[in-house]
C-alpha cells in the first residue's frame, strides 16, 4: 500500500520497501524453500504447530525475513528477541508463558543464549513444559501451549548440541550463485524503480557488490539515491562509472576500509595480528573480524596464518 505525505501543495507517493512476505517472493534458497513449503503444509493439515526451525548462515541472508514469512504462511503471530536481551531463566519463562497456542518464537542470535535459559528452552521444545525449582527444592512441571522456535545464528557451532538436536528442520543458508545474484539486484532495482539503459548492465553490476541480499538492497538504494539527485532517467554504463567513484565502491562490494585494510598488510613482509590492523584503523578488533574480513577472505584477498593476516 502506498503511503501519501503532503508537502505544502505538493502531494508525494511514497513506495516504502516492503520484505518478500511469502514463500514464493523469497528468492532463492531452493534448498529450504522446498522442504519449509513440504512442513507448513503438513502443520496445517495435522493442525499442529510446524516443527521448530535453525536458521544458520551469515548476517545478511534474510533469516528473520524467512521467520515471518513461516509466521505468516501458517497464519500464528510472531515474538521476535535477541538473545542477548534474555539474561535469566525468569525471563524466557514470561516469554514462553506469554505465547499463544501454534505461535511462532524467534530468537535471533541464538549463540549468545546463557546455559542456564538453554536449559530451560529445550525442554520447553520438547515436552511444552517448564521446569521450576521452588524454595523447599521441589520440581515443577508447568505446562505451556505448543509453539515453534525458529532460532537464527552465525555460529551454529557455538550451539550447545543439547538446544540443537531439538531442532526438527536445521537450515544453512548457502552463497548465491552469479545468476541468483543478478536475479536479486534486479529485483531490488525494479522495487525501487531504477531502470537500466542496457540490460548487459548486470554482468558488470554483479561485480561490485557482495552476494549477500542485504547488502545488494543497500547498493541499489545508494545507486537509487544518486539516480534521483542527478535527476537521471536511466543507467547508463558511464552513469554506472560515475555511481562507482562517487559511493567509492571497489571490486566485489569492497569499500575504503576494505582497501585502507589491503594497504596496511602490503607495508609489512610478514603476517601481522588483528590488533595490529584495528589500532591503524582506528577500529575494533571485532568490528576487523566481523565487518571487513570476511568479505577479504571471500575475494581470496587476505589469508589467516597462527601468526596473523597476510595478502595472498
Amino acid at each position: 500500500m502506498e503511503v501519501k505525505k503532503i508537502t505544502q501543495d505538493v502531494m508525494i507517493d511514497i513506495k516504502p520497501w516492503m520484505r518478500p512476505d511469502d514463500l514464493a517472493s523469497f528468492v532463492w534458497q531452493w534448498h529450504i524453500k522446498k522442504q519449509l513449503d513440504t512442513a507448513i503444509d503438513s502443520a496445517k493439515k495435522r493442525k499442529s504447530p510446524v516443527g521448530h526451525m535453525l536458521f544458520a548462515g551469515p548476517s545478511g541472508f534474510g533469516k528473520t525475513t524467512l521467520a515471518h514469512i513461516v509466521s505468516k504462511e501458517m497464519n500464528r503471530n510472531i515474538k521476535a528477541i535477541t538473545a542477548y536481551a534474555i539474561s535469566k531463566p525468569a525471563e524466557i519463562i514470561s516469554i514462553l508463558n506469554s505465547l499463544e497456542e501454534w505461535d511462532i518464537l524467534f530468537i535471533d542470535e541464538l549463540h549468545r543464549l546463557r546455559p542456564q535459559v538453554e536449559e530451560v528452552l529445550y525442554v520447553a521444545m520438547e515436552d511444552y513444559v517448564i521446569d521450576i525449582v521452588m524454595p523447599d527444592g521441589e520440581n515443577m512441571r508447568i505446562p505451556i501451549v505448543p509453539f515453534t522456535l525458529i532460532g537464527a545464528t552465525t555460529k551454529s557451532e557455538s550451539l550447545s548440541q543439547p538446544l540443537k538436536n531439538r531442532f526438527v528442520y536445521q537450515f544453512h543458508f548457502m552463497d548465491y550463485s552469479t545468476q541468483e545474484k543478478q536475479h536479486i539486484i534486479q529485483t531490488y532495482l525494479d522495487k525501487h524503480e531504477v531502470p537500466l539503459a542496457d540490460k548487459l548492465l548486470l554482468d558488470i553490476i554483479h561485480e561490485k557488490v557482495d552476494s549477500v541480499p542485504r547488502e545488494i538492497h543497500n547498493m541499489c538504494i545508494k545507486l537509487r539515491d544518486y539516480v534521483v539527485s542527478h535527476n537521471i532517467s536511466s543507467v547508463d554504463h558511464m552513469t554506472w562509472e560515475a555511481f562507482l567513484l562517487h559511493a567509492q565502491i571497489d571490486e566485489g562490494g569492497m569499500s575504503v576500509l576494505h582497501k585502507k585494510y589491503l594497504d596496511i598488510l602490503s607495508q609489512y613482509d610478514r603476517p601481522i595480528g588483528v590488533r595490529t590492523i584495528a589500532v591503524q584503523l582506528g577500529m575494533h578488533e571485532k568490528a576487523i573480524e566481523e565487518d571487513i574480513e570476511p568479505l577479504l577472505l571471500k575475494l581470496g584477498k587476505i589469508e589467516k596464518k597462527s601468526g596473523g593476516r597476510c595478502l595472498v
